[in-house]
């Protein structure tokens, strides 16, 4: 998963340094919003599954404060 994480900000920062400043094709933001998507995804997918919330450690017994 972490591999995934390196590889989606990497596109992400090439996809940002190739959006022109003005006349921005709808494709580029839309595979932006998808790159974005899918690596929030993974990242709250990871933190759940180190048991932490909002990037916390869960209290023993695995609930909230």
């Amino acid at each position: 998963m972490e591999t995934r994480v390196t590889q989606l900000q990497q596109q992400i920062l090439d996809l940002r340094r190739r959006l022109p400043a003005h006349s921005v094709k709808p494709a580029m933001l839309l595979e932006l919003e998808e790159l974005e998507t899918e690596l929030v995804t993974l990242l709250s997918q990871s933190q759940r599954s180190e048991g932490r919330v909002d990037g916390k450690a869960l209290e023993q017994g695995g609930e909230e404060e």
